[in-house]
């Protein structure tokens, strides 16, 4: 089923994110480091509640959730980054970057699960939807002049 495929991308993706959000966070530097160093480590820990989340849907979906690095970077479009220190301000426009591409992921689901008939699907989506829209706005606000 095309809705179990793209929540299985949505899972490799946030598996990714998980480690690119814990290399911004310990290679993060400059005048925001404590802000963002602190933030980070807020938003690894909400990817790993969406990882478990996303995965145990899949299981009450009869579906099997990818649950292996080779397999999760074979489908994830999330890129990943280097192992180098990375500016304050190049951190969070990387934020908003991602941030962008999560909201068009999570309603790409939820349009595919509203199709499916698949309400709690959709309420679930729906919910990371608001977070991640909430995220991008204080992103922004973070950075504006």
């Amino acid at each position: 089923m095309k809705l179990h495929e793209k929540m299985n991308q949505y899972l490799a993706n946030q598996q990714v994110m998980y480690m690119k959000l814990h290399n911004l966070h310990w290679y993060v530097k400059g005048h925001s480091f404590f802000t963002l160093h602190a933030k980070l480590e807020e938003l690894y820990d909400q990817a790993a509640d969406i990882m478990d989340e996303v995965a145990e849907r899949l299981l009450a979906l009869g579906a099997s959730p990818v649950a292996n690095l080779k397999g999760a970077l074979a489908i994830a479009r999330v890129e990943e980054l280097e192992d180098k220190p990375i500016s304050s301000t190049d951190t969070v426009q990387k934020l908003i970057k991602d941030t962008e591409f999560w909201i068009r992921d999570t309603q790409e689901i939820v349009s595919l699960a509203d199709e499916a008939g698949d309400g709690a699907t959709a309420d679930q989506f729906n919910g990371y939807l608001a977070e991640y829209q909430k995220l991008l706005w204080m992103l922004k606000s973070y950075i504006a002049s």
